[in-house]
């Protein structure tokens, strides 16, 4: 399928094409963006040469595909793992389409792996601006395939999964609806991720708890937006957009994760209320208090009480309120694991 193409409307809706802003906030876009990205890349490289790395870490192994030789993915695996067909899960990591890199999500990856026996692939993809929408829903879906071909890491084909955090999400839901991926992915698991590219930042962060305070993707959302989305571009696009898919374009089993203070949440509410199969019962997920989450045929929804965009990933001020957002994380990451080992994997097996 042509990038072309891919550009084109998809969607049972009239197309919706934002213009361009003018020159000034393009200029301002530009600077931002940049700064943006250099603040980011300086960060995380002090942070992984200044602190140590913890003892809890997999090992990853590097793997690069002539499908893209230029992008690296990581693939964590339980010791001794390629003796025997494993599940596999695809990770696609944050960064706003522009930064950051398979790494940040290390923690995750391992935890999954470890205490789950799977193989976990962190995938990465072309950055914006220089690459923008369709290209890194493409990358990502030329990576998996690449890896489900790859005979060497013994992957059991029938139990496979992805998903990721904050724009890697997006990635991972509008990847899995392209042709050379339709059927063959298992699971969704999206993480505080922008499902819906029509609605405007102003619309998103009026939906905000009054005592949210700040959000944290208000200063950055608008030029991020700029720097993935091309001019021309349908908003309505369900690869652009993957919220707005229809159901039989995703899985069946779908983890959504919404935190209360983000103003993402919302829209992922809502892709989750609508994947619902109206027949089955709605249940309680174990382990989250009544409220805050349910479960309902193959599909979840998880709403973080308190919790602000990227709180897997960024520290609390306080070592209390640390000790209890790291908590909470690890409990969170493990309700991911047990969910795709019990219920969409085991279902799998019975099929």
């Amino acid at each position: 399928m042509s990038t072309t193409s891919l550009l084109e409307s998809n969607s049972n809706h009239d197309a919706f094409i934002s213009e361009p802003p003018p020159y000034y906030l393009r200029f301002a876009y530009f600077i931002s963006l940049w700064s943006f990205k250099a603040a980011i890349a300086l960060g995380l490289g002090a942070r992984r040469l200044l602190m140590p790395r913890l003892p809890n870490l997999l090992r990853p192994e590097p793997r690069i595909y002539p499908i893209r030789p230029t992008l690296k993915s990581l693939v964590y695996g339980p010791e001794g793992f390629g003796d025997e067909p494993l599940p596999v899960y695809f990770s696609c990591h944050g960064g706003g389409w522009a930064v950051a890199d398979p790494q940040a999500d290390e923690e995750f990856c391992s935890l999954l792996a470890r205490n789950f026996n799977i193989i976990v692939v962190s995938v990465d993809y072309h950055k914006s601006p220089l690459s923008k929408f369709p290209v890194p829903v493409e990358d990502v879906a030329a990576i998996v395939d690449a890896v489900l071909n790859d005979e060497s890491l013994n992957i059991d084909a029938t139990k496979v999964a992805m998903g990721g955090f904050s724009a890697g999400g997006n990635l991972a839901f509008a990847a899995c609806q392209l042709p050379i991926l339709k059927g063959r992915v298992h699971g969704l698991v999206g993480f505080y991720s922008p499902l819906n590219m029509k609605e405007r930042l102003e619309e998103k962060l009026e939906r905000r708890p009054n005592e949210a305070g700040t959000d944290a993707l208000a200063s950055s959302a608008k030029f991020l937006d700029w720097a993935y989305v091309p001019y021309g571009a349908d908003r309505n696009n369900k690869l652009l957009s993957p919220g707005l898919a229809r159901k039989e374009d995703l899985p069946g089993h779908v983890y959504l994760i919404g935190a209360e203070y983000d103003m993402l949440c919302f829209e992922a509410k809502v892709l989750a209320e609508r994947l619902v199969d109206h027949d089955a019962e709605r249940m309680e997920i174990p382990g989250v208090y009544s409220g805050d989450g349910w479960r309902q045929g193959g599909i979840r929804w998880e709403c973080a009480r308190g919790r602000f965009h990227a709180f897997t990933h960024v520290a609390e001020w306080g070592r209390e309120k640390e000790r209890n957002r790291s908590k909470a994380v690890d409990e969170l990451y493990n309700r991911v694991g047990a969910w795709l080992k019990d219920e969409v994997w085991a279902e799998r097996v019975l099929q």
